[in-house]
């Protein structure tokens, strides 16, 4: 390594391109954690430098400011082509100055002062190329920046950019969509500047109805200029040919924005195609853009990609990318670990095979990536879309790895129309551990042993095989609750306090749904719907009955029995949330009519023979509700 401090301008004023890798990660960088403090960071040198100028002298020292270490590789350049550097690490710091250094020039454009705009024209531009060829640019961000970055270079005002970006907002929206980010760092920085260069015009009166407007101060933008000149500096680090920039790379990731590890498997890969010899760019293009530039579903934002999205997994939230690459290391590794140390097992499962085809392993990594999409955002209606929509309910990731064997890698070893009666098992096995709060802690490893036994073996995947070893006790997480015990929980527990709001409202729609038959039509709600008690929750006579004085036993009182059942699931249904509002705490003579009437949910066609509402009609409702439950979430006798 040839380490060396140079100062911003002793960085791009030479002739050279630092060239971003594609497979890097995209533009990260955000306001109040990265360009905020490296504007204050300036121009507090430039105050510095004024204020000293100010004294009428050039003696006091002025601290420089360091922003950190840049590594670069050299790139094998033929004939005329400019002289190029692939940035191993620092990207963000070179993208966000060049995104500084063009607002700065095209603030100045507008002024006498051609020398200033010339000498930062000089520092974003290499001289000599056509305006149209990538070479003009000092820096060349990854694949998926390079349409906004050039945008921003060369847009030559806020008011073009803002032209070619302008603010939208979707339907219902409170606020606008945020442009690019790194439209927003040109237009950050354009602010910036603007108001630093300003200054109120001499003798202007200070409480004047009309203000004056402040004029473009040429000492302060030479001023902004000696402190990016001789006081912004680089640790540049240039390595050699005995050098790995993977070692690199990872050791200093952890500085400015942490890398994801995503990022760090990503980067991983692509080094190990260009020491094989691939190519990198079609790799990327045919395998990896995908995740990197992939919009986002509907609703989700106009700039949002989808898997830079974060999705909840237990108690934190993480990029669905990151997520991704979890569950498939898991699959394809069969071994717990955890998302934590993400990187540092996907690159021993690499490295556990003597050589690995980067492109077989990318063709690879898209094919069960494609599916995992579906399983994320499910659409339509079939059996495996319907667990896909129910697991965001269940909040249980931990079965993703088996469902990459059986949707994808085993796909083929599933015997013929066994896969939904297997999705259905799946289904089953959660659902009544959930309803029977039976608790989640060992899913990790009775999934994981599904895992391994699954792929251990080389025959075909039947149901009947899946069913065997989710019936097989193996620990604690091996029960699944046979009818008796599904039962007593499902008409006995008050399932709207254990299970709360989310999983309520998966439990009625999954049984609204079973109770359609051929004769009704397929309706979509399209509204939110939400969980209603029958028996309100704030009941009290007349408008409801009085506690039956015969319902008190020794183990519970009437009033604790009916706090109990007010929330099971016999109480609960489904409406929309006007018509929860309009007879929420109503008495149910009122209520049961509106329901009937209003609703077209299978659910509550139950209330239209109904004259009362107690305890008894909750349990009566409770047991009819249970059958269909049976039905939707099955479990076999155990052999």
């Amino acid at each position: 390594m040839r380490p060396s401090k140079l100062s911003l301008v002793e960085m791009f004023e030479k002739q050279r391109r630092y060239v971003v890798p594609l497979f890097q990660r995209p533009y990260v960088w955000v306001q109040d954690e990265q360009w905020e403090p490296l504007w204050q960071d300036i121009t507090g040198r430039a105050d510095s430098i004024l204020e000293r100028e100010a004294r009428g002298t050039r003696s006091d020292r002025i601290e420089n400011h360091f922003l950190g270490a840049v590594v670069l590789n050299q790139i094998r350049v033929y004939g005329k082509e400019v002289d190029a550097v692939e940035v191993i690490d620092g990207q963000q710091r070179l993208t966000t100055l060049q995104l500084l250094l063009a607002a700065f020039r095209d603030v100045v454009k507008g002024t006498e002062e051609r020398r200033l705009v010339d000498d930062l024209t000089r520092l974003t531009e290499n001289s000599g190329v056509l305006a149209s060829e990538i070479e003009r640019f000092k820096v060349w961000p990854t694949n998926a920046d390079r349409r906004d970055f050039e945008a921003a270079l060369v847009a030559g005002s806020v008011a073009d950019l803002e032209a070619k970006y302008p603010l939208q907002r979707r339907k219902y929206a409170r606020k606008f969509d945020p442009r690019p980010r790194l439209v927003e760092t040109y237009l950050f920085f354009s602010r910036r500047v603007s108001e630093f260069c300003s200054v109120a015009p001499e003798g202007a009166p200070e409480n004047a109805e009309t203000p004056a407007l402040p004029t473009f101060s040429a000492d302060r933008a030479y001023a902004l200029f000696e402190a990016l000149k001789r006081h912004i500096q680089l640790v540049v680090i240039e390595l050699e040919d005995d050098d790995d920039p993977q070692v690199i790379f990872e050791t200093l990731n952890a500085r400015g924005v942490p890398l994801l590890p995503s990022d760090l498997i990503r980067n991983f890969v692509f080094l190990k195609a260009t020491q094989q010899g691939e190519s990198a760019e079609d790799l990327y293009n045919a395998h990896w853009k995908e995740y990197d530039e992939r919009p986002a579903e509907a609703g989700a934002g106009k700039n949002e990609h989808f898997w830079k999205l974060e999705e909840r997994q237990g108690r934190v939230k993480r990029p669905r990318l990151d997520l991704f690459m979890h569950h498939y290391v898991q699959y394809r590794s069969a071994q717990d670990l955890s998302i934590g140390h993400l990187f540092q097992a996907f690159r021993s499962w690499w490295g556990a095979k003597a050589k690995r085809s980067v492109s077989a392993e990318l063709k690879e990594l898209r094919r069960h990536s494609d599916v995992f999409a579906n399983v994320l955002v499910p659409d339509g209606n079939g059996r495996t879309a319907l667990f896909a929509k129910r697991l965001q309910a269940l909040d249980t990731s931990t079965v993703y790895p088996v469902l990459l064997l059986l949707l994808v890698g085993g796909k083929d070893r599933v015997v013929a129309g066994d896969l939904d009666g297997i999705v259905t098992d799946l289904e089953s096995y959660l659902v009544r551990r959930m309803v029977c709060d039976l608790g989640t802690k060992n899913y990790n490893r009775f999934f994981l042993s599904m895992l391994q036994k699954l792929r251990g073996s080389t025959g075909p995947i039947s149901r009947a095989t899946v069913q065997q070893m989710m019936l097989a006790p193996d620990g604690s997480a091996g029960e699944w609750p046979d009818d008796k015990k599904f039962a007593k929980a499902w008409l006995e527990k008050p399932l709207y306090e254990t299970l709360k709001p989310m999983r309520c409202s998966m439990l009625l729609e999954a049984l609204d749904r079973a109770m359609l038959t051929s004769k009704q039509e397929a309706v979509t709600i399209n509204g939110k719907l939400t969980v209603e008690h029958v028996l309100p929750q704030q009941w009290a006579p007349p408008a409801w009955p009085e506690l039956p004085a015969e319902a008190g036993n020794d183990d519970e009182t009437a009033i604790e029995r009916r706090g109990r059942l007010l929330h099971a699931i016999g109480n609960l249904t489904l409406l929309t949330q006007e018509l929860n509002s309009s007879v929420s705490n109503g008495p149910f003579a009122t209520k049961r009519p509106e329901i009937a009437k209003q609703s077209v949910l299978r659910l509550n066609t139950y209330f239209q023979d109904v004259t009362t509402w107690d305890e008894a009609e909750i349990v009566k409702r409770g047991e009819m509700l249970l059958e269909v439950a049976k039905r939707i979430w099955p479990r076999p006798t155990a052999a």
